[in-house]
């Protein structure tokens, strides 16, 4: 099998698992963008919980304080309950907030991965498609040179010296563009690689 063919068939390959992945990381985007929002929903009622706990225990304190005054001493057993219940929710209320803000941070992260591997699949293709342009300038390339090979032979074979001389600097301006080429393409396989790495990690 030709290189250029395994290159290709390699790319298909590629295209086709970086297609299903693409969806796959596209559902999970859509999800912790969903994520997201719904912990802000919670974050935003356990702010609501924690004032409206707040306000019940202001209230309370100022019952307390009420009925110290006017001795009333059952009240102000009912009273501190009542104080230590709503110091209770509003502990219960504090520690949910914290939880919902660890959540609400790490669904963050988990989308700006998410967000990352989108960018960087999408580079991927634009390698790819750099990959197949420089594909094509190196067959290209190999044409010109074959025929400016076949161009000299057929110069030094008629004795021309003058455009056996031109013939070998096209020969030499033809390989310095084929091997510009390949380092392209070369340096494109290594982005590739790196990308598809930072994809798996």
């Amino acid at each position: 099998m030709k290189p250029l063919t395994i290159v290709a068939a390699g790319a298909v390959v590629v295209a086709l698992s970086c297609g299903a992945a693409g969806a796959q990381n596209g559902l999970e985007i859509r999800q912790d963008r969903k994520d997201v929002r719904q912990d802000r929903h919670e974050l935003r009622q356990d702010n609501g919980d924690i004032r409206q706990d707040r306000r019940e225990l202001a209230g309370d304190r100022r019952e307390l304080a009420r009925d110290r005054e006017a001795g009333r001493a059952d009240e102000v057993k009912r009273d501190r309950a009542a104080l230590r219940d709503d110091r209770r929710e509003l502990r219960e209320d504090v520690r949910d907030r914290r939880d919902d803000r660890r959540d609400l941070r790490q669904d963050r992260r988990e989308l700006g991965k998410a967000q990352d591997i989108q960018r960087d699949r999408k580079d991927v293709r634009q390698d790819r498609r750099e990959l197949r342009e420089d594909n094509r300038d190196i067959r290209q390339d190999r044409r010109e040179l074959a025929g400016d090979r076949r161009e000299l032979a057929q110069d030094r074979k008629a004795g021309r010296a003058d455009v056996v001389k031109r013939d070998r600097a096209e020969l030499r301006d033809d390989q310095r563009e084929l091997r510009e080429d390949v380092r392209d393409r070369r340096d494109l396989r290594q982005d590739r690689r790196e990308l598809r790495r930072d994809v798996r990690q």
